[in-house]
Formats: structure tokens, C-alpha cells, sequence
């Protein structure tokens, strides 16, 4: 590893290409109330509102399963 980067090792970006084979892009409509919890809670851990809906989706999903 380089001690230091720069933009330039960078400029060269392959997409991974698995991508759409394990995500699948979809639209939920939210309350507002509801979804300003995420941002919330997003804000307190320096995080992306739509990261915290995802891990509380998938920690949710593996609780359902669990169940069944």
C-alpha cells in the first residue's frame, strides 16, 4: 500500500459487477415522520439516511425469517 493517495489513483473506477445480481433497486414511499427518524439516527452515526433503512430492513427481514 502507498503510504499517501491521490485523485489519480483513483480516476480508474471498474463497477463491481455483481452489483445487480445481489441489490435490487426499489422505490417505498415513506411518512415524512418516519423516514426523518432515519436521517436522525443517521446524523447521530455520520451515516447516510438510506444505509440505516437498509441495515434496519435487513436486520428486520432476518428476525422475520427466524420466525417462520
Amino acid at each position: 500500500m502507498k503510504a499517501e493517495y491521490s485523485l489519480n489513483d483513483f480516476k480508474v473506477v471498474m463497477k463491481n459487477p455483481f452489483y445487480e445480481k445481489l441489490n435490487k433497486e426499489v422505490t417505498v414511499p415513506l411518512k415524512m415522520d418516519v423516514y426523518q427518524v432515519f436521517v436522525n439516527i443517521a446524523e447521530q452515526n455520520g451515516e447516510e439516511p438510506e444505509r440505516v433503512m437498509r441495515r434496519c430492513l435487513a436486520d428486520y427481514a432476518l428476525k422475520l425469517q427466524e420466525h417462520e
